[in-house]
């Protein structure tokens, strides 16, 4: 960090957008878009956002992480290559399960299904917590979770993971989501 210029930094406080219940995702990677060279992206938040340092880190950014408190963190981003990729953010239209399918892949691990509810979980406990119950699967088995929103980060590492997955959004503030290996 000490050859990075201070006075190319962009800041973006989060904190407000998950205090509405809303993910900033979308914001965050519309700002990484916009960052120049030589500039840096400084996220404030109330945790260490280590899935998005991950997801970054793949398309070519750095982070710096200064934990100020236990309620304030910020994370330093900054482009370690020209060839930086981006995300696709409009993963969610791709995601519509028919009802049928839904049921019917319920139904084939109907007596192996383990249950997760993360609908009061702060950021980032949701992802922690699914992949931890994920690594402790049973063989032949699926998990089952009840979140609050279609969880964008998770998604590319479930199928890094090598995980399938099927999404059922109930209501703009309830997804139930069946995660499984083929």
């Amino acid at each position: 960090m000490n050859h990075l210029n201070f006075k190319n930094i962009t800041t973006l406080d989060v904190r407000p957008i998950l205090a509405s219940g809303s993910d900033p995702l979308n914001v965050i990677l519309n700002k990484v878009k916009e960052l120049e060279n030589g500039f840096v992206l400084k996220i404030i938040n109330g945790f260490e956002p280590t899935p998005l340092i991950r997801l970054l880190n793949k398309q070519g950014f750095e982070a710096y992480v200064e934990k100020i408190d236990d309620f304030l963190v910020h994370t330093f981003f900054y482009k370690i290559s020209d060839k930086a990729l981006f995300v696709d953010t409009n993963l969610t239209p791709n995601l519509e399960v028919s009802t049928s399918d839904w049921e019917s892949k319920l139904k084939v691990f109907e007596n192996n299904i383990e249950t997760l509810d993360v609908r009061n979980f702060e950021m980032p406990l949701p992802m922690h917590s699914i992949l931890n119950a994920l690594n402790n699967l049973s063989p032949n088995s699926a998990l089952f979770v009840y979140h609050k929103r279609i969880p964008l980060f998770l998604l590319p590492e479930l199928k890094e993971q090598n995980f399938s997955f099927l999404i059922k959004e109930i209501s703009h503030t309830e997804v139930h989501l069946l995660i499984f290996k083929d």
